[in-house]
């Protein structure tokens, strides 16, 4: 790690100096990231989205309470961080498996995923390459993030932050 200062949130880089586990990382960097929506709202790509990034079986007009979506987060972490830990073949540190659950599972897709270059770096053991992937999908619906006008500017700085745990 270079010396600029943190991308990550004071929360997230006591975590990881504290050597917590990537759940516990990952929970906290998501729900940052996704923020707890009670209604169901479309995301930047249209996409049907409910408390922090769940998207299975949502539909307009869907609620949900606190409890429910905590339930619902820790379900879909779990899952997928099954699913990476199936995909990745090399050993990763807990801030490297939470910023791939976070790229992959909550942005890219799993499938998108493992067909992809950063995948393909990561397990031929590149790691600095394969986190030098992350910052180059920029794109939401089509959309180019780096354009403010998109207004989806969001999508670069949490990027630089999945790069940033990545490099941990």
């Amino acid at each position: 790690m270079n010396n600029a200062p943190s991308r990550l949130s004071k929360a997230v880089v006591a975590l990881v100096l504290s050597g917590a586990g990537a759940t516990a990382i990952a929970t906290q960097f998501v729900g940052e990231k996704e923020g707890l929506a009670l209604t169901a709202y479309q995301d930047g790509a249209a996409v049907w989205t409910i408390c922090r990034g769940h998207t299975a079986g949502v539909r307009p007009g869907m609620t949900a309470t606190k409890d429910q979506c905590d339930r619902l987060t820790a379900s879909d972490l779990g899952q997928s961080f099954d699913e990476i830990d199936r995909l990745v073949t090399v050993p990763m540190s807990e801030p490297q498996r939470a910023a791939v659950v976070s790229f992959c599972a909550y942005n890219l897709g799993l499938d998108k995923c493992a067909r992809s270059t950063f995948i393909r770096k990561l397990n031929a053991r590149d790691y600095a390459g394969a986190c030098a992937e992350i910052p180059k999908w920029v794109y939401v619906g089509g959309k180019d993030c780096r354009d403010p006008d998109n207004n989806c500017r969001g999508i670069v700085e949490r990027r630089q932050q999945e790069a940033e745990l990545c490099r941990r």
